[in-house]
């Protein structure tokens, strides 16, 4: 009975004490009441940071993949484009005139390289000194290739390129345009005007009629002209290859195929080898020549 009695009495206090409230999490947090709502931004940012994230996440995931889409798009254009521009499409050229150009290598030869090049490219000093000896020695020499140079000005910082070439038509008049074109490539960092005559004496020319040549300016307007032709063709870079045919009598060729860089002896051996009329006799290839 007492039990009970006691059990009653506990029951009674209880419920005469007021229920607690409550509590949030800045409740909870009373103690730092010095700061109450800089804790209540905390916690705010704790919960809803992660949120943000992964939403943030999700946009620059999106927008990656639309940016990547992009970039593909554009660099598969711009291949084409090159695809093209190697090729020779766009250009309504077909045929190219021959005369009156430097040229190695028998006339009546039914194919024809004609190289664009710039006196200042180091591609083109690459070319001539490294493939020009097995392409001479194995088609020019032996009367299957005609190799035609125009030498002009691609590149805007070529400042000495056009000089030099004038310099090159002026030797051509006395016939010595591979030695004058050879000795400039081998000294190309004095490609300045000065040292202009100084090659056409080592190599030498008449010096007296290549200073006529060269002050009155005669061959200016063909380079300029050059330059012009290589853009109608083009050129974006020295050196480019056109090859063409040509018959006899023809003072052009029509052109049927175009590469572009300094590519080593092979290359124009396997582009000869399928351009030229099979002769299993007449086409070996330049690296045989080479050795």
């Amino acid at each position: 009975m007492n039990g009970r009695l006691l059990n009653m009495l506990q029951l009674q206090r209880q419920s005469r004490q007021p229920a607690l409230p409550q509590l949030s999490r800045c409740d909870m947090l009373r103690p730092y009441a010095y700061a109450p709502a800089a804790v209540c931004l905390s916690l705010i940012l704790m919960i809803v940071g992660p949120i943000w994230e992964v939403a943030a996440a999700a946009d620059s995931s999106q927008l990656g993949k639309s940016q990547t889409d992009t970039t593909q798009s554009e660099f598969e254009r711009l291949m084409a484009v090159a695809r093209k521009t190697q090729q020779g499409a766009g250009s309504t050229i077909r045929r190219i005139d021959i005369e009156g150009r430097p040229t190695l290598g028998d006339e009546d030869a039914q194919l024809v390289i004609v190289e664009v090049g710039s006196f200042e490219c180091p591609y083109c000093r690459r070319h001539w000194l490294d493939t020009m000896p097995a392409l001479r020695k194995r088609y020019i020499e032996t009367g299957k290739l005609r190799y035609v140079f125009i030498d002009t000005v691609i590149d805007p910082g070529h400042h000495h390129a056009k000089a030099a070439a004038e310099a090159a038509h002026c030797a051509n008049e006395q016939g010595r345009y591979a030695a004058y074109r050879d000795r400039v490539y081998r000294q190309q960092k004095a490609i300045a005007g000065e040292f202009l005559e100084a090659h056409a004496q080592a190599v030498g020319l008449d010096l007296p009629a290549f200073r006529d040549c060269m002050t009155s300016g005669r061959h200016k307007a063909r380079v300029d002209d050059d330059a012009a032709l290589g853009r109608r063709l083009r050129v974006r870079g020295t050196p480019s290859f056109f090859w063409a045919r040509t018959e006899h009598g023809r003072t052009d060729a029509r052109l049927v195929h175009r590469t572009s860089g300094a590519r080593p002896a092979e290359h124009f051996a396997r582009q000869f080898d399928a351009l030229y009329e099979r002769n299993p006799a007449a086409t070996g290839t330049i690296a045989e020549a080479a050795r």
